[in-house]
């Protein structure tokens, strides 16, 4: 039976990140999509700092969250600035199989194009080291 890893985040573009690296991952079985809950244009700057990694992100569908499939997903991954990002509101029902984390919105924390940049590329590596985390984890659940 093939699962689902649902990524969300704010504007998408953390989570289009996250399914990125998640296409790269060992694990059968699995599936993985993304979704934002606020609807936004695409960050050129997610594009390019993917595509600096050779994984090409500027194909994925930008979708907002639809709550039939985040009821169906076996694992989902809320990725928000909890200081800068409004809250993402997840039915209580679905709780257990919510996976929080906190990372920087580079939108949201950079006064320039340089810094929002610099953001992106760093958030990049921090998505990386979390989504590599996953495929320790994913095979262990049914």
């Amino acid at each position: 039976m093939n699962k689902t890893v649902y990524f969300l985040s704010s504007s998408q573009q953390r989570s289009l990140i996250a399914e990125g690296w998640a296409e790269k991952l060992d694990v059968s079985d699995w599936s993985f999509k993304s979704a934002g809950w606020v609807t936004e244009n695409r960050a050129e700057f997610s594009v390019l700092a993917m595509k600096e990694l050779c994984i090409d992100i500027s194909t994925f569908p930008l979708t907002r969250i639809e709550m039939n499939e985040l009821g169906n997903a076996s694992v989902i991954v809320a990725i928000q600035d909890t200081e800068f990002d409004d809250k993402i509101e997840i039915p209580s029902e679905l709780e257990d199989k919510v996976i929080y984390w906190n990372l920087p919105n580079p939108r949201k924390r950079s006064a320039s194009l340089i810094e929002e940049w610099v953001h992106y590329q760093e958030i990049c590596d921090e998505i990386a080291m979390r989504v590599k985390d996953l495929e320790n984890i994913l095979p262990q659940l049914h």
